[in-house]
Formats: structure tokens, sequence, C-alpha cells
């Protein structure tokens, strides 16, 4: 069958990571990382001394004022899936395991651990410590913004669903329930991080921030290709108990994103007609892509309407029930920027 040979590679090593583990997991053999760690905390790479630093900047400048917003409202999807893959993997937040990092935001609505099988639990926990080194990276670079209310709760993302295919959901859709839910619901928020961060590379000049923003793009386009690729093998299952395929439920979602941002398709599902796909030539479409095969862009505007749910960056709601933080998220609703200098 196409999939399992096309993702076969992928998910063997996820299966390999998966074995190892913290708290009531099993621990993680020490031989797999043995030369790595010898490496890294003994000195490494034989040969004599290597020229290991970057070239300097064509522009001497870290960070330019003009930087600073797009980067920081970045923070409020970090927040989130901060906050969304460390409930679901352990049950407790950023307000337990790096409560610096909120700035005196309020604690997210709704969340709590999932019911996960040791693969996706095992992605989950990577994920979600990923997310607390990106908060610190971005508020060690331009300064940070306080967590704003987020709703993480069942009850919303039973809303994104059903608004995704139409009708009311029953039972109503939960995320926490299973892995094949916790991964459709991942399949909601992360790969709007993607798109943001194409539609900020653009918009800065410092040398630090466009390193940090060229960072984060990777490290959250590899998260959503996992997912993405995780789906993809389960695309034809059933989603118990409402009579659609993971193929379609993504789909709907990938719709309902375009009809809430409002600026035309920038969102695909797990396979397309062959006409859309990579050249033309494939219906697989396990990365989402434009014409050329690179990452849409959207921006701020866009996100807010989406993540919103309301496909209105001035009407507040959805994830963010008291609207996002930083200046670019406030201007729009007309209200003081919340913003933290002294990071």
């Amino acid at each position: 069958m196409a999939s399992s040979r096309i993702c076969s590679p992928m998910l063997l090593v996820l299966l390999l990571v998966s074995s190892c583990n913290a708290g009531d997991h099993p621990a993680c053999p020490a031989a797999w990382s043995a030369a790595v760690a010898a490496e890294l905390f003994h000195g490494g790479g034989g040969g004599g001394e290597a020229q290991c630093s970057a070239a300097a900047p064509h522009t001497p400048v870290a960070v330019f004022a003009h930087d600073v917003d797009p980067v920081r409202f970045a923070l409020n999807l970090e927040f989130a899936e901060a906050e969304f893959f460390l409930h679901a993997a352990f049950g407790v937040g950023l307000d337990h395991l790096a409560p610096n990092l909120t700035l005196g935001g309020p604690p997210p609505v709704g969340a709590r651990k999932a019911s996960l099988d040791e693969l996706t639990w095992r992605v989950c926990a990577e994920f979600a410590y990923q997310e607390i080194g990106h908060l610190r990276a971005i508020q060690r670079t331009v300064g940070g913004i306080p967590r704003p209310l987020i709703d993480l709760s069942a009850h919303n993302f039973a809303r994104v669903m059903d608004e995704a295919v139409g009708y009311h959901l029953d039972p109503p859709f939960d995320p926490y329930a299973n892995s094949l839910n916790f991964l459709l619901a991942v399949y909601v928020i992360p790969y709007l991080g993607i798109n943001g961060y194409t539609g900020t590379n653009p918009l800065i000049d410092g040398y630090a921030t466009k390193r940090l923003v060229a960072g984060l793009l990777a490290v959250e386009s590899g998260q959503d290709a996992v997912v993405r690729g995780l789906l993809f093998e389960r695309r034809r299952e059933t989603v118990s108990p409402y009579g659609a395929t993971v193929a379609e439920l993504t789909d709907r979602v990938s719709a309902l994103r375009n009809r809430l941002g409002r600026c035309g398709v920038k969102d695909e599902g797990l396979t397309v007609p062959e006409q859309l796909g990579a050249e033309g030539k494939i219906c697989t479409n396990i990365l989402s892509a434009n014409v050329d095969s690179l990452s849409y862009s959207r921006t701020p505007a866009e996100l807010l309407r989406i993540l919103y749910l309301t496909s209105d960056e001035h009407v507040p709601g959805g994830f963010y029930p008291e609207g996002a933080n930083g200046r670019i998220a406030r201007m729009f609703l007309k209200k003081p920027p919340r913003i933290n200098h002294g990071v």
C-alpha cells in the first residue's frame, strides 16, 4: 500500500524513539546516546581545531526595532502550542514547568491530560518541551508579552470540528479522548505557526531575529510533518463514532481555515486532486505547499481571523476569548498592547 511505503521510514524512527520515555514510561537506553553524549560532555570531533562560527553578518544589527512586534506576535501561537502539548502529555502546563515564561498571563482554560498511546505520547512530550525552548528563545531575543487567555477546552475543539463538518458531531469531539482525536486536534493549530513564520521572514532584518525565525520555522515545520505523516498513515481510518475518515476530517478543517482566513487557499488536507499535488502529478499531500512546493504565508490578520474563529481580526473568540496579546493583535482590538520590555 502506498501509505506504508511513504511513511514507514519516518514511523520507524518514531517507534524507536517511542521506547524512550520519562515518568511512567521506559527509560532511554544509555547506549543509544552514548556517542553523542561523549561528544557533548567531553568534546569531540577529532582532527584538530576547526572553524565552527558562522561568517559575520552583512548587516551587523542583531535586532531592528521593526523586527520586534512581528516576532512577538508569534508568542501567541507558541503559548497555545506549549500549553496544549504540555497538558496533553503531563497534565500540567507552563505554570508548573516554566512559570517565568508566562509573564503573569492567565492559565489556559480547559486543557487536560490526554489518553495517548506510547508513540503519540512521546511525540507530544517532545513537542511540549520544544515549545518551552521556543518561548524562551523569542523572549530572549525580542522581549515578551504576557500569556493571553487561551481556551483549550474540549468544548472549543468540538466547536471547530462542528464548524468544519457543518453539523454538530454526536458525541462532541474530544481532543483528549484518544490518540487519533489528539492528532486531529494538533492538526488544527500548529500548522498556522508555519504560515505565520513564513510571512514574518520578509519583514525582519536583524541577523539575530532572522536566525531565530529560521530556526523556529524549521522545527515547527518538522512538527507539522510528523503529525501529518502519522495522520496520513491512518487517512482511510474511520474516526469513531462519526463515520468520517481521517482524510475527510483534515480536508474539512483545512477548508474551514481557508474560509476563516478569507485570503484564498493556503491550506490543504492530506490528499488533493492530482492536479493540485506536487507538480500536478500526485494526489498525496503529506506536506501542504503551494504550486512551487513552498510554504504558504499568512499575515497576523489572517491568523487572528482563524484563531478567533470569527473570520474577523477585530472580534476575539475561539482560542483567544479576550484576544491575543502584543502590539499587533491589540491594535486590531484598539486596546493597550500588553507587552513586557523587561525580559
